[in-house]
């Protein structure tokens, strides 16, 4: 169908245009329009200008039971650490053919260790002698360099000092040494303890159930720094059905772990300290100004009600502890607000939500003295901004390793209480509202 217009309705459609047509065009300032930008701004804010300011780190949140490696350290200037492993599951009995026997005697016991070569040094000989001592205290995984055990509101002291007392025989040694050809230097990839004549004696202990296992110590007898890994129990069964066969067997630990000269580790004033074995957390609280200076800019901007694009908490690496306890490897961080005050409550302060997109690797490799690190705090500040100013008066958030025992050793940033060259300081990008002029 087709549609078409008369003659007496365009005149009618003209006369109601030029009545609805006001007297004049207003013209308006596109500068002054509804809808009008606001430049975007960036500030960067130190401990100074930061009222209520505070940070620290805490540690003792993991174990070194829980790395899944036992390291050994002798010679270092920053303290000492020694393997412990206990073998509770020893064979009993033998299944040989149409019968199982009990076991008459064990021979040729053997305790074999992975070498991570990545993570272990040599002093300047190229080698280093690792040795296996009885413990003569009864420990658990929760071991301590102070504590043969300490979990669950228990701490029991080591009888012979901190590290704890060794009995007087050395049980077995293997000296660990570069391979040096004419192209390449290597690493073993694994260590041999034999047992020898107390092969017998040990496992008979250690299979019963009844007396009391305090297990085996792994020591470097010199100096150098090893990273053992899946240290089994390898051994040969004689069956009391037939003395003539020997049967091999082979045990899982039950308990390993390591235990470490805390020296170097202490001392955490003017630090901020994230990851290792410890598991060390760093905590930050601040009142976020409502208007703030910005670069090459006089005068104040509003940063309340502005949107965030980016906020920043820069850290500023310190010069790093003497291996083993800088962090050896790459780790990541993660960002958590805190439900309540950390300067009351300490290590015990509850945990909020995780901050969105807060997480940092931190790479040792490349992080030199004085260098930063950028945690972001974008929707922290951002949910912040958008509120009124009676509300949130105080961030505080949490920046704590995302694995637990990711790496031995940690790393270490300035604090406000540390050398001022290496205070954090926060950043932020912004832009102010707009505002919205009436024609």
């Amino acid at each position: 169908m087709r549609v078409g217009f008369s003659p007496v309705r365009l005149a009618v459609a003209a006369l109601v245009l030029v009545a609805c047509e006001p007297d004049e065009i207003v013209d308006v300032d596109p500068e002054a329009a509804p809808g009008t930008s606001s430049p975007t701004l960036e500030t960067l804010l130190d401990t100074s200008v930061l009222t209520g300011w505070a940070d620290t780190a805490f540690g003792g949140f993991t174990r070194a039971g829980v790395t899944g490696y036992i390291q050994v350290v002798s010679g270092a200037p920053l303290g000492t650490t020694r393997g412990l492993v206990q073998y509770d599951d020893i064979e009993v009995d033998i299944r040989i053919p149409d019968v199982i026997s009990a076991v008459q005697a064990y021979d040729s016991a053997r305790v074999v260790v992975g070498v991570d070569s990545t993570q272990t040094f040599f002093p300047a000989a190229g080698e280093m002698i690792l040795q296996l001592v009885e413990v003569q205290q009864e420990w658990d995984v929760s071991a301590t360099w102070e504590f043969a055990v300490d979990t669950l509101g228990v701490a029991v002291p080591w009888s012979g000092g901190p590290g704890g007392s060794l009995g007087p025989t050395i049980l077995a040694e293997d000296t660990l040494a570069l391979i040096v050809t004419d192209t390449t230097t290597e690493v073993p990839d694994s260590l041999v303890f034999w047992l020898g004549a107390a092969s017998d004696s040990l496992l008979k202990l250690w299979a019963d159930s009844l007396e009391v296992n305090t297990g085996l110590a792994v020591v470097v007898a010199d100096s150098g720094h090893a990273r053992l890994t899946g240290a089994r129990l390898s051994y040969n069964m004689i069956p009391v059905e037939n003395p003539d066969t020997a049967v091999a067997a082979t045990s899982a630990s039950t308990a390993e772990t390591f235990i470490f000269d805390p020296t170097g580790t202490e001392n955490i004033e003017g630090i901020l300290r994230v990851g290792g074995v410890e598991g060390w957390r760093s905590y930050t609280q601040f009142v976020v100004p409502d208007s703030v200076p910005v670069l090459g800019s006089a005068g104040l901007y509003p940063l309340r009600g502005s949107t965030i694009n980016r906020a920043e908490l820069l850290l500023v690496s310190l010069d790093q502890q003497f291996p083993p306890f800088q962090a050896e490897e790459p780790f990541q961080t993660l960002t958590y607000t805190l439900a309540d005050d950390f300067l009351v409550f300490g290590p015990k302060t509850p945990v909020g939500n995780q901050v969105r997109a807060g997480d940092v690797v931190v790479f040792p490799d490349s992080i030199a003295i004085g260098d930063t690190v950028r945690v972001e705090l974008t929707r922290l500040l951002a949910d912040w901004s958008q509120v009124s100013q009676d509300s949130v008066p105080l961030l505080r958030f949490v920046i704590r390793p995302a694995r637990a025992a990711a790496t031995f050793g940690f790393w270490d940033f300035g604090a406000i209480d540390g050398d001022p060259s290496f205070t954090p300081s926060l950043r932020i990008v912004f832009t102010p509202p707009a505002g919205f002029g009436l024609p």
